[in-house]
């Protein structure tokens, strides 16, 4: 279903917006490491469309349920905790990406939010960085 795809341009346009001047926010992974803070958008996963009721004709109406991955990377000269704690900070300004949108601009949008994110913090010989991984649900409604 195009909803989830709309959604997921929706969150990338509101991030872009949200994000430190200093992060760069990307709608796909570009592949490179050479960013100290960056944001972009991975998987999308259509995972439950269910009839929600019954009439006449090919078209149904739908309730729609999918996932947007959102991820971010914190590479920091200091220690582990500085990366992870700017990650978490990258994390708050996801979640005000979701709240930020209109959800009335695409048509059978329900609900956007985060659902769970998780963390890997590690720390190098250059320093440390911080990975975080954001599972924003997206319900809606279509005909």
């Amino acid at each position: 279903m195009a909803l989830i795809f709309e959604a997921k341009v929706a969150l990338y346009e509101a991030l872009k917006g949200l994000v430190p001047a200093n992060t760069q926010c990307t709608f796909a992974d570009t592949g490179k490491a050479d960013r100290r803070s960056q944001v972009w958008l991975g998987e999308t996963t259509d995972e439950d469309l269910e009839p929600t009721a019954m009439r006449a004709g090919v078209r149904k109406p739908t309730a729609v349920s999918g996932y947007v991955e959102a991820h971010a990377l914190v590479i920091s000269p200091g220690g582990p905790i500085v990366a992870e704690r700017a990650v978490y900070g990258l994390r708050d300004h996801i979640k005000d990406a979701c709240d930020a949108i209109d959800r009335a601009s695409i048509p059978g949008l329900l609900d956007i939010r985060p659902e769970s994110a998780s963390v890997d913090t590690a720390e190098t010989t250059d320093g440390a960085y911080s990975a975080l991984t954001v599972r924003v649900h997206v319900r809606g409604r279509v005909t």
